[in-house]
């Protein structure tokens, strides 16, 4: 096992760095769907009084029932409307990439924001396998394993984004991440348009 990685699920670790990204690129006028809600440590954090509407979506457990809903996050995104919300938290233990591509398929234009936890470093760490997405999106075999694979995830990362760009037409205009201390998890603000 590589130093410092457990693989155990530990709820909301970072809370400071991921709170501090949200508070930090949260836009004005920001109507959240806060995907993976949870206890609600974020929206306490970073949301509560700070948002003109927010709703929170989790399948385990929800924080508050009047502003969340307890089901799958992929239910609820493809049941309902997004272009109601302008900012999207993604706070997923794996990859929310395939959660992210729902959203960005059923929004229509406009600018957006995205707060996403990405655990696909981890995942390649310890398995050195991609995943059916990452396999698309990359063209490398499912079975392959490559050594040292995570070592690319920014590199991945970002021709996701390509993709994004060219399958919807949302195009990427900011990208900022913060890294937990083992370097197995990417916390990013992202700023997407669609005119």
């Amino acid at each position: 096992m590589i130093p410092k990685l457990s693989g155990a699920k530990k709820d909301n670790s970072n809370e400071w760095l991921k709170a501090g990204l949200r508070r930090r690129f949260l836009p004005a006028d920001a109507h959240v769907l806060d995907l993976f809600c949870g206890s609600g440590e974020m929206y306490r954090r970073a949301y509560e009084g700070k948002t003109s509407s927010y709703h929170g979506v989790d399948k385990a457990k929800v924080h508050d029932p009047a502003k969340c809903t307890l089901i799958n996050n992929a239910i609820f995104v493809a049941r309902n409307d997004m272009d109601r919300y302008n900012v999207f938290d993604l706070d997923d233990y794996g990859c929310p990439w395939a959660l992210l591509y729902q959203i960005l398929r059923k929004r229509s234009a406009g600018r957006i924001t995205v707060f996403l936890t990405d655990g696909l470093p981890l995942h390649l760490k310890l398995t050195g396998q991609v995943n059916k997405m990452q396999s698309g999106i990359e063209q490398i075999p499912r079975d392959m394993k490559i050594p040292g694979q995570f070592r690319f995830y920014r590199e991945m990362f970002a021709t996701m984004l390509l993709d994004v760009e060219a399958r919807y037409g949302w195009r990427t205009e900011k990208a900022v991440y913060a890294l937990n201390e083992g370097v197995s998890v990417y916390y990013w603000a992202l700023q997407f348009t669609k005119p």
